[in-house]
């Protein structure tokens, strides 16, 4: 009797069901495998077979693909996609693992690991790079919208003359996995057929802009390897380059002999390419996480993607930079209405009764430099970011308002009531467009930061007044 060397099984997912087949020992490191568009997890057939001592290897008809079902919306964006992974492995209570992804599978790997990070231990990305060159991809347009309904064999000669690296007998094996039978006898392709028609209304992919896809490969920062065919017309050579060069932690390997479709077109070479990064992975030979991280606003892409998980790192330093920036604004709008124009600097009574000059630019000086400083962390990484602000000494920013605002008392001479109400006519919209330094995952607590620290102002503005009034009375 003949065995299969892997199982094939189903799980539900969020109502879809989607098909998978597993190879190797349950108790080995899981890793986890994405198949590139029109095919299934039995691209991943030749590897497997070859590392199925080492790992546990899990290969997910996505979607719409294989013997997984259909999407009933017609929803095959990268959203779907991402939210299939997360759930199937939900599904089969996997914490961490190894991610594999080709083409297509390979662009919803890197959203899946910018989204889900914490669940990732490395990425493997296969033929596959923020852009494509056309050519290539119109090929694999041309190839799966061609003929719908043939003999088997018809499919059989067709492939092989899309992709003459493979043996007749290599692509028919293959073909098993990706065609159907049909009543009449005829065979077609498993995808949903939808794709091969035009005006099918399917969402398919994602809408952003190459800039976009660029700063979602540089948003990895797990251990990444890229695995480019050396006869790919998909994935160029200086594209496959620079992502290399761009991401935090990635290494490129180009197999000869290949095309796009690397693990089954050079098997021999593509495992020996996978086996030897993991192993340094395993060793911990890969490069540490880089000291410069990402900018800002990348970041805020990040967290913006984990809004769910609750609020991160840097809208808490965001939130801080707002604080500061804030106080900032205050005491230059108070400043700007209460001293006289050639006024730098002002005197204020000592606790030894004599009295100190209080240089206001100084002091504002002292303030911007701290909101600086938590600018800076900001553009951190988030460890970096959090040690950064709690170093700041954010008393000497509140000591360097009182400062100020101490000043504007003694150099006014209307009534601390006067005062007062002279703070409260502050500008508040002006005020709060000087906080937008804080990013978008710092908007709801700037704009708290703003109203504490405006509220704050006057608070300080009173306090100091009232000691003003209560030395004048004793003297």
């Amino acid at each position: 009797m003949v065995t299969t060397p892997y199982i094939e099984r189903d799980v539900s997912v969020r109502g879809l069901k989607l098909h998978y087949q597993e190879w190797g020992d349950p108790a080995a490191p899981p890793v986890l495998m994405l198949h590139g568009f029109g095919v299934s997890g039995h691209m991943f057939d030749e590897f497997a077979l070859r590392m199925q001592d080492r790992y546990r290897l899990i290969a997910l008809d996505q979607r719409g693909h294989g013997d997984s079902d259909w999407s009933p919306e017609g929803d095959y964006t990268r959203d779907a996609f991402v939210n299939d992974v997360e759930g199937f492995r939900e599904a089969l209570a996997i914490d961490r693992f190894v991610l594999i992804g080709h083409s297509m599978g390979g662009l919803n790997s890197v959203a899946y690991t910018v989204q889900h990070r914490a669940h990732v231990r490395a990425l493997i990305l296969v033929d596959v790079g923020p852009e494509s060159a056309k050519e290539g991809v119109d090929n694999i347009v041309r190839f799966t919208r061609g003929p719908d309904e043939l003999d088997f064999e018809e499919f059989v000669q067709m492939t092989h003359h899309f992709n003459p690296r493979r043996t007749i007998e290599n692509i028919r094996e293959r073909m098993r996995h990706r065609l159907k039978q049909l009543d009449s006898g005829k065979w077609t392709w498993k995808f949903d057929r939808r794709f091969r028609e035009p005006n099918s209304g399917l969402r398919i992919g994602s809408e952003v802009t190459n800039d976009e896809s660029w700063q979602l490969f540089r948003s990895v920062t797990v251990p990444a390897l890229i695995v480019r065919g050396g006869e790919s017309d998909v994935l160029t050579q200086d594209t496959a380059e620079r992502a290399a060069r761009e991401m935090q932690r990635a290494r490129l390997v180009v197999v000869p002999g290949a095309g796009h479709s690397v693990p089954g077109d050079n098997p021999d070479d593509f495992t020996e390419a996978v086996q030897s990064f993991l192993s340094d992975l395993e060793a911990g030979r890969l490069a540490p996480s880089p000291e410069q991280p990402l900018p800002l606003a990348e970041l805020v892409q990040i967290e913006e993607s984990r809004r769910r998980r609750g609020p991160g790192t840097l809208v808490l330093v965001a939130g801080a930079v707002a604080a500061v920036a804030a106080l900032v604004g205050a005491i230059y709008f108070a400043r700007k209405r209460h001293l006289a124009p050639n006024a730098t600097t002002d005197t204020a009574p000592s606790g030894n009764g004599h009295r100190r000059t209080i240089d206001v630019e100084r002091a504002q000086r002292r303030a911007g430099d701290l909101a600086a400083e938590l600018a800076a962390a900001g553009r951190s990484s988030a460890s970096r970011a959090r040690a950064r602000a709690s170093e700041v000494d954010l008393e000497t920013a509140r000591a360097a308002a009182g400062d100020v605002l101490h000043a504007l008392g003694e150099q006014s001479k209307a009534a601390p009531g006067a005062v007062r109400a002279a703070a409260r006519r502050v500008d508040r919209k002006k005020l709060k467009k000087r906080t937008t330094v804080a990013s978008r995952a710092g908007k709801a607590a700037g704009s708290a930061a703003v109203h504490v620290a405006t509220i704050g102002a006057m608070r300080l503005l009173a306090a100091r007044n009232s000691h003003k009034s209560r030395g004048s009375s004793h003297s």
